[in-house]
């Protein structure tokens, strides 16, 4: 049971919140005026666009769980020798260091604040549904919101699941009302059920979700006049839109152990999506195409929109001159080294020819910008090519998931599915291997997931659910342990009854 909990209302549009301990003591006048914003279209839009400026954040989607802390686990920037760096005892697994202990309990705190906030929506809204325009998109968005971010709570925070009895264990609290009653930590199984059943309403409220409109699509605007504008029918794609949902529940199943289940809601996306949202042409990043998506965001399923996502990578890794010695990670010649010979040159799977290789790390005067989280290049006359997301999900994940399901049942399909990734990316096709051949397409799979999610903050989770090793450099690999992928719950959010601490 929780000690104490999060309390966060909405009085005129302004997004009140505390810490993820303690809670507003409200007056009935500003409750009053939170329940009045909620009876409006304009009002509900700015609720929802609240959540999402809360997952924006660099405590959360904005840096930490993408291509900072999350990927700093994930060893994918070397700050071996930079002892003084914020990072520093994070990348060295000391989770007991305050410095890692302040960034574990944002993510927890930020996180409850914006899961009250889908709570806080979805208590007020029904009331008002006959008033609010595209209630069912903004009612499907904050259940899909809702599911979405205890999935990654779970993730990080809930133990290994190395078997279903593991599903058993203690995982986190899910919480489903508004108000401020303690609640007892839930099972990782229970997490899972209530997770599927929010989603499962998402996808029914969410079934003329204007995202699977040709016309629209991921970064079309919905709205048919300015004078009556709102904002949820806008950049579909950078929500948890419809597609988004389906995805997460094929994931979902991945954590239940249910590969199955998860091929088929794999199998969906790819279906449902297909001309709308799908994997990119090897040619869409050539240098002479002046449309080049370095973000590879036509790929995104859903996404969280990041105002200030450029100044903030900018400053990470130094581009632009900017940034600071004790922040920043600049991709220098040492570090790119590092990155093509243990990540996109390694044989057999590797090749120079690699896409992502060749165009998400352009050579500057001392150091090479990351393009896939550089500011889109500057069209003439023409709208950017992409936008500052952070992806929620990718089609290559779902690629990915597919693969794995197959493992060990159809091992010829499981490798067409990363291969159809690979082609892609400007990769030649990896042939069925000879062997242990289970093995070595996990491996497979788990590089080529490694290539693609840099900067996303995905992989880390992934090696976790799979229980897999974090590779370092030839001859050095961080063994998967529970003490490095379980991260720590907040001391005070404990209640010593029956359950043990961890």
């Amino acid at each position: 049971m929780m000690k104490k909990l999060i309390y966060l209302t909405m009085i005129s549009g302004v997004i009140l919140s505390t810490s993820c301990n303690d809670w507003l003591d409200i007056t009935p006048h500003g409750q009053t005026q939170a329940e009045e914003l909620y009876k409006t279209s304009r009002g509900c839009n700015s609720a929802l666009g609240g959540i999402y400026y809360t997952l924006s954040s660099s405590d959360l989607y904005g840096k930490n769980l993408s291509y900072g802390a999350i990927d700093i686990l994930a060893h994918y920037w070397d700050i071996s020798t930079s002892t003084n760096h914020v990072y520093y005892k994070l990348y060295s697994y000391d989770y007991k260091d305050q410095s890692s202990v302040a960034i574990f309990d944002a993510i927890w705190g930020n996180m409850y604040q914006a899961i009250t906030q889908c709570n806080a929506l979805l208590h007020y809204l029904p009331g008002s549904r006959e008033d609010i325009e595209n209630a069912d998109l903004i009612e499907g968005e904050a259940y899909a919101l809702r599911a979405f971010i205890h999935l990654e709570l779970f993730e990080m925070y809930g133990a290994v699941i190395r078997t279903k009895a593991d599903l058993q264990k203690k995982a986190i609290a899910y919480r489903t009302e508004f108000d401020v009653t303690s609640k007892d930590f839930n099972t990782g199984e229970e997490v899972l059920n209530f997770a599927e059943q929010d989603l499962q309403k998402a996808l029914e409220l969410l079934k003329d979700d204007p995202v699977k409109r040709t016309d629209i699509g991921r970064r079309g605007d919905a709205n048919a006049s300015l004078l009556d504008y709102h904002e949820v029918l806008n950049r579909r794609g950078s929500r948890l839109n419809y597609f988004c949902t389906l995805g997460l529940l094929a994931r979902l199943e991945q954590l239940r152990l249910n590969p199955h289940e998860a091929y088929q809601y794999a199998q969906r996306v790819i279906t449902e999506a297909n001309g709308i949202i799908q994997l990119i042409n090897k040619e869409n990043n050539l240098p002479t195409n002046p449309s080049r998506n370095f973000a590879y965001s036509m790929e995104m399923l859903g996404a969280i929109y990041v105002n200030n996502l450029y100044d903030m990578t900018n400053e990470f890794f130094y581009m632009e001159g900017k940034g600071d010695s004790n922040l920043s990670i600049p991709i220098g010649d040492t570090q790119y080294s590092s990155l093509l010979n243990t990540i996109y040159g390694r044989t057999p799977d590797g090749a120079g020819t690699d896409n992502r290789l060749r165009y998400w790390f352009e050579k500057t005067e001392n150091i090479y910008n990351f393009q896939k989280l550089h500011e889109a290049p500057v069209q003439s006359g023409l709208r950017a090519a992409y936008d500052p997301e952070i992806p929620v999900m990718r089609m290559s994940e779902i690629y990915y998931i597919a693969c794995e399901s197959k493992i060990g049942i159809d091992n010829t399909l499981a490798l067409q599915y990363l291969n159809d990734v690979r082609k892609t990316r400007n990769l030649e096709e990896l042939p069925l291997p000879i062997g242990d051949v289970e093995v070595t397409l996990k491996e497979y799979l788990v590089r080529e997931a490694r290539k693609d999610m840099i900067g996303d903050g995905r992989i880390f989770l992934m090696c976790k659910r799979m229980f897999y090793p974090i590779y370092v450099k030839a001859g050095e690999e961080i063994a998967p342990s529970d003490e490095i992928f379980v991260f720590p719950i907040p001391d005070d959010e404990y209640e010593y009854t029956n359950n043990e601490k961890g």
